[in-house]
């Protein structure tokens, strides 16, 4: 096997024209000290750049959409529009990012509220007050939640807990952690240190009428309230270490918004799993906590894609142009 060689800049630049993606100059010759050749010669400057700042596997991941394998190459994208779409994805993960935050929020303030008024300040440390118990749990597996179960995921719990607390930059944990023996702080401060799937895997231990307080606060059933926070999470993950996010297709669709059905790309074999349904779950959900959240940045990010196009609105999973715009409505 050939060993992988390190290409310059320029090398990477010609690759990519190679193999299909239009508007790279690379005629070096000719470049004099015209207009034209100055001009030239900035533009290629500028595409090395952008290649050193941004990286060839990252612009390759946002290319790899217009791949055309029957004749290897890249059809129908020019490397302007390549790094267009790089940056309006930058954008748009930062706008699902903030919704996604906000939601989790509501999620944790949701969570300690039920477990606070059912158990007080530390009853959730005592998962045999809050959990299922003695019974199969179909959200983890269908696992026997007896005992022995539940003092495992306790023990495991606490374990990840009190590093967390401990490593928290949060002021009102380190003064409470700082005034008081109790090395585990509250429940309304103990779920600010959770990560979503941390709670998450909350709500799926949670005894039914626990999780069923909870989805009711989401104005769904508990089904759709842990199907889409584990979409969201995954979301999450993809924005934070920096994915690409329009293009990425969810292996396991999660449950369809009912309000929301008309407005997705349907097939034989059910609803889309690009980012549209994403988009629909955010909305959704958002709707249930704050009737009066501002869609605009997000309308106007996904359609920087959509552009109006029915074509790019069923790529990314719209059933069309117009139906991704009704969803903000």
């Amino acid at each position: 096997m050939e060993k992988p060689k390190q290409l310059s800049y320029i090398d990477q630049l010609c690759l990519l024209k190679l193999r299909g993606i239009t508007g790279i100059n690379m005629q070096i010759s000719g470049m004099n000290n015209s207009k034209s050749g100055i001009k030239k010669r900035k533009e290629l400057d500028k595409n090395i750049h952008t290649i050193k700042s941004i990286s060839y596997y990252e612009l390759k991941r946002y290319a790899y959409p217009f791949y055309n394998r029957n004749i290897e190459k890249y059809k129908g994208l020019d490397f302007r529009e390549l790094i267009a779409r790089y940056y309006r994805d930058k954008k748009f993960r930062q706008e699902i990012l903030y919704a996604i935050e906000d939601m989790e929020v509501a999620l944790n303030t949701s969570i300690a509220y039920v477990l606070g008024e059912k158990t007080g300040a530390f009853g959730y440390l005592d998962f045999s007050k809050w959990c299922q118990v003695n019974s199969k749990n179909k959200f983890l597996k269908n696992n026997m939640m007896n005992q022995f179960a539940i003092e495992q995921e306790r023990l495991k719990f606490l374990s990840s807990l009190q590093f967390k607390v401990k490593k928290s930059s949060m002021l009102d944990i380190k003064e409470y952690v700082n005034n008081n023996t109790q090395i585990f702080p509250p429940v309304w401060l103990m779920v600010n240190v959770l990560t979503l799937g941390d709670s998450i895997h909350i709500i799926k231990l949670m005894s039914k009428r626990n999780r069923e307080n909870v989805a009711n606060n989401f104005n769904c059933t508990v089904k759709e309230l842990i199907s889409w926070f584990e979409c969201l999470n995954l979301i999450r993950n993809i924005c934070c270490h920096n994915g690409n996010l329009i293009d990425f297709e969810l292996r396991t669709a999660p449950i369809v918004p009912e309000k929301f059905k008309d407005n997705l790309f349907s097939t034989n074999d059910g609803f889309t799993k690009r980012i549209a349904i994403v988009i629909a779950i955010i909305i959704t959900i958002m709707n249930s906590i704050n009737s009066k959240y501002y869609f605009g940045r997000l309308r106007n990010s996904i359609n920087k894609f959509v552009n109006n196009d029915d074509y790019e609105a069923v790529r990314y999973g719209f059933k069309d142009s117009q139906a991704m715009m009704d969803l903000f409505n």
